[in-house]
Formats: C-alpha cells, structure tokens, sequence
C-alpha cells in the first residue's frame, strides 16, 4: 500500500511589510467615509433614494473601484493579496458604470446595489482570509462587519424579489456598515504599518528559522514513516 505524500508547508520568509511599508492605504478610509457621508446626505434630500442610487453612488463606485486598482498596483510587491483587489477593483467599476449609464432599467437598481454589497462582502472575506498571515493583527472586526453586510444585502434582496416590503432603509444600513468595514481596513492596515516597529526584525528571523527547521523535520519524519508502508 502506498501512502499520499503530504505537500510541504510554505514557510513564509521575513514579511514584506518588515522591508517596506504599504502605502495609500488612506484610500479606504476616505471611501468608507465617502459611503457613510453619502448615505446621510441622500436622507435630507427630496427623492433621495433616487438621487443616492443613480448619482452619487454610481460615480462613487467608479472612484472607488479605480481607488483599489491604484492601491493593489502601488503595493503589489508587498501585498501578497494584491490580486484581490484588482478584482474587486474591475468588479466596482462595472457596477458603477452599470448604474451610471442606467443599462439596469429592467431591474430594480436598488437589486444591483444590493447585490453589489452581497458579492464584495464575499470579497472582503477572502482579503481577510489571506491577511491574516500578516502580523499580529486583529482582522475580526472587519470580517465580522463584512459577515453582517452579506446577511444583510441577502435580507434586503429577499425582500425586494418577495415583494414584502421597503428595502430602502436596509440598503441604507448596508451602505453604512460597507463603509464602516473599509475605515476598519484602513486602522489594520496602519497598525501593520507600525507593528514592525514594535517587533524587531530579528524576531522574525528567529522564527522564521524555527519554522524552517520544524517543516525540515516533519520532511523526513514522513520519509521515514512512509518507507515502513512501502
């Protein structure tokens, strides 16, 4: 009987925010606020769910869309989840541009935004998914925002296709909380920024080297279990 060789673990070298810090990541901030800021406005406004859905917010997912392609290009050498934000990026991008040239009119627009919400929160769980490797940061909060954007959306959809009722303030909320999340991803970012600060680089080199030893020992502890079977 022959035994499936198990894959050796990738050991991660000294983190490339230890050599270079990221940069822009002031865009998120802005962007959360700009959605909070938005949301507010449209509310003292006469048909301002009108004027949210087809105006300021088609323009802000543009900008907010080519804001996130910019910052994954900035620091594609140091993020290794830079990739994710492109695809964001584009994904922003159509979404606004779909609302702006209203090319949805057979569908409710507020269904678009909703489903934009429910997608880019997905998004957001697979960023912080693959965060989470860098430093000892705390990405739960905005995982756990981005979880309650998902439920959210999906209620607010689920509403709008049953026809059971106005979704006009869930959206809002959603709105809300969307941006909230990017403020929360702007505070991680600089704290990752300055962790390096606190934890001297030397640290990291211990570990790594504990890392590389440990994987280097289940290596040929596998190889000699292995041959037992062979």
């Amino acid at each position: 009987m022959k035994l499936k060789a198990i894959k050796k673990s990738k050991v991660q070298s000294i983190p490339k925010f230890m050599i270079e810090k990221l940069r822009f990541n002031s865009i998120f901030f802005v962007s959360g606020l700009l959605f909070n800021i938005t949301w507010c406005i449209s509310l003292l406004i006469t048909h301002a769910i009108e004027f949210y859905i087809i105006g300021l917010s088609a323009f802000l997912l543009i900008i907010n869309g080519g804001c996130e392609i910019f910052f994954s290009l900035a620091n594609k050498r140091k993020l290794e989840a830079w990739g994710l934000f492109i695809q964001s990026g584009i994904f922003t991008i159509i979404t606004g541009v779909l609302i702006l040239f209203d090319l949805v009119n057979i569908v409710n627009v507020n269904e678009v935004l909703l489903s934009y919400f429910f997608i880019a929160g997905f998004f957001n769980l697979i960023l912080a998914g693959s965060l989470v490797q860098y430093g000892m940061i705390d990405w739960s909060r905005f995982r756990n925002l981005n979880w309650v954007v998902i439920l959210l959306s999906a209620s607010a959809l689920l509403m709008l296709v049953s026809d059971c009722g106005d979704a006009d303030i869930l959206l809002g909320i959603t709105s809300v909380l969307f941006g909230c999340g990017r403020m929360v991803l702007t505070a991680n970012f600089s704290e990752l920024n300055t962790f390096s600060d606190k934890v001297s680089r030397e640290i990291y080199e211990k570990i790594d080297g504990v890392k590389i030893e440990y994987f280097e020992a289940l290596e040929k502890n596998w190889d000699a279990d292995r041959n037992l079977f062979l």
